[in-house]
């Protein structure tokens, strides 16, 4: 009975364990320790498949083997690459006919001759093989090794599959979480790549230059071999383009082809079997497109080749310079007709002083033992990044982060927009995720338009209770201090949602914590940890949390003067590319 109980309360803990992380690999070692504790088998490793290839297995997870481990070289301390047709015949009958494979003398079965010799090193005499399944796809498989005085029972058995099952989503989860990063990544780094090309297009007066920066980071972005971004005249004849990577590849004949042929949406993207039927162009493998549009006219085209494989997300990538692209050509044309150079830097300096007035106070009690201050220094006149500090009633107060991609006028227009719905949603009393599915839907439309978008964080703290409950979307996770006989340094993690502006019907879920747990809450935006030097090297998560954990203790100022130093010794440079804005909720200084 107590084995069966022991089994119960270890299946919980796994599944907290899988449901609270966002990544596998952080929490793979623990599942494992978790799942040998109350079955007999004291040794089991992970072994996982890429992108469905079954040429290579990865051991991810190795801790409680002694010697196989040192059978394979490793690129990598965490996973370790092995042919998968050096394992035997039976794991193969297990990963493709999808079911549990048990070899219970490896000295009597056949299908393990192969590994009879590195059985004796690792000390087992059986090994039964549970596939990891997803999807209906096989993406890994567990293995656990048997001694002669072990005792596999069919509860045991059980257990495991339910620990495979746990498994398998863990890995989904991670793989989902990967997708959601990587999309936010280059969606941000679209816009404010187009903002640093803008400041190229003001300083050097060149549109042809401008649209060759575009180009060559529309290529980057989209693993394509070549880009090409057209602009046209109003008679429809081109008037200036660009085009990076492959030049021999026609790309503007198979644009124009298809533009005869197909094109009647804003973008779209051909993979090879759906290309054939409009491109005869053996160089043209693939094609994504999207118009460049003022209002309902068709101004040029913004198109890459020769990927992979296209998707939705690169077709929003594409939208993003697409509409960066034409904004930014339309104010450079304006501000050559309107203002001087002085005048137009004026105008700036004005709007950034009504951005610093959109602000809540910088610095808030919260209660008795702890403070909640914050720090917002633009890149240059107007940024992107809001910080929002509301006192609901007298115990509860609403924290909101957010970064709006690019800077300059239009987003401080957005981070208008974002105050003033987020003020009618808090005193309204909702909650943290209804507050971010509300605004969403309210701004969607807004955002969409000039395809911008935005990351938020929103928490609910109680200072009463302690309680704090968050909401995220697309934002960096927060960082959490606790300090017991050592210092813990923790990612808050919490499911990263999809930023504002990006789908119209995104609904946002709500995590919880003890802030009196912790000594310090920081939540930053993206211009500290990817802040780089000349070599192109980001300041990253890892520098940020090292220098919190070093100075937790000081004043919130004396940390963000010591940032601020680090950041100017990593850099070289005094100003920065991105805004910075962090926030401290933190104890007290005596």
């Amino acid at each position: 009975m107590k084995n069966d109980r022991d089994r119960v309360y270890n299946i919980l803990e796994i599944s907290k364990l899988v449901t609270a992380s966002m990544n596998f690999f952080d929490i793979k070692d623990e599942i494992v320790s978790k799942m040998l504790k109350v079955i007999h088998p004291r040794k089991a490793c992970i072994n996982l498949f890429y992108k469905n290839n079954y040429k290579y297995s990865y051991l991810v997870c190795s801790a409680t083997l002694d010697y196989i481990p040192d059978l394979f070289s490793s690129g990598d301390e965490d996973k370790i690459k092995i042919n998968f047709n050096e394992y035997p015949k039976y794991i193969h009958e297990a990963v493709f006919e999808k079911k549990i494979v048990w070899v219970k003398n490896i000295f009597e079965d056949d299908r393990a001759i192969m590994e009879r010799n590195m059985a004796i090193k690792e000390g087992y005499t059986g090994r039964i093989v549970f596939p990891l399944i997803a999807n209906n796809n096989v993406i890994g498989f567990i293995t656990c090794y048997i001694t002669e005085e072990d005792d596999l029972t069919q509860e045991d058995i059980n257990f495991i599959s339910s620990v495979s099952s746990l498994i398998s989503l863990s890995i989904e989860i991670t793989k989902e979480n990967y997708k959601v990063d990587t999309l936010i990544k280059k969606l941000r780094g679209a816009i404010n790549y187009i903002s640093r090309a803008t400041q190229e297009l003001y300083a050097n007066r060149s549109v042809d230059n401008f649209l060759s920066l575009v180009s060559r980071q529309l290529c980057k972005l989209t693993l394509s071999e070549s880009s090409i971004v057209i602009l046209n005249d109003n008679n429809n004849k081109t008037q200036a383009f660009s085009q990076y990577g492959n030049e021999n590849i026609n790309i503007h004949n198979a644009l124009g082809c298809l533009i005869r042929n197909d094109i009647d949406e804003n973008g779209k993207y051909y993979n090879p079997k759906h290309l054939k039927k409009y491109i005869n162009d053996n160089d043209i493998k693939s094609l994504i497109y999207y118009k460049l549009k003022v209002e309902n006219e068709t101004v040029g085209y913004i198109a890459a080749v020769n990927s992979k494989k296209y998707t939705d997300d690169d077709i929003k990538i594409l939208s993003i310079f697409s509409s960066q692209t034409v904004l930014a050509i339309q104010m450079y044309n304006n501000s050559k007709k309107i203002f001087e150079h002085e005048l137009l830097e004026k105008e700036l300096e004005i709007v950034s002083k009504q951005q610093k007035l959109i602000m809540s106070n910088s610095q808030m009690e919260f209660s008795d033992s702890k403070e909640i201050v914050f720090f917002h220094e633009p890149s240059k006149y107007i940024g992107g990044d809001f910080c929002e500090i509301v006192k609901i009633d007298e115990n509860r107060m609403c924290i909101f982060i957010a970064d709006v991609m690019g800077h300059g006028i239009m987003s401080n227009y957005f981070v208008a927009m974002i105050k003033g719905v987020l003020q009618a949603l808090v005193y309204e009393k909702e909650s943290a995720g209804s507050i971010l599915t509300k605004m969403n839907r309210i701004l969607y439309d807004d955002f969409d338009k000039v395809n911008a978008f935005a990351t938020a964080r929103i928490g609910i703290f109680d200072s009463k209770t302690g309680k704090a409950v968050i909401s995220n979307a697309g934002h960096h996770h927060s960082i959490g201090i606790k300090k017991n006989k050592d210092i813990i340094v923790e990612d808050l993690d919490f499911d990263k949602g999809m930023p504002i502006g990006v789908l119209t019907d995104m609904v946002y879920d709500e995590y919880e914590y003890n802030i009196n747990e912790y000594e310090l809450i920081c939540i930053y935006t993206d211009g500290i940890i990817e802040a780089s030097n000349g070599l192109g090297e980001e300041f990253g998560l890892d520098r940020l949390k090292e220098l919190i954990k070093d100075n937790y203790d000081n004043t919130t100022s004396n940390i963000y003067y010591k940032l601020k130093k680090e950041l100017k010794n990593f850099t070289g440079r005094d100003g920065l590319e991105d805004d910075i804005l962090i926030l401290f909720v933190k104890n007290k200084v005596d």
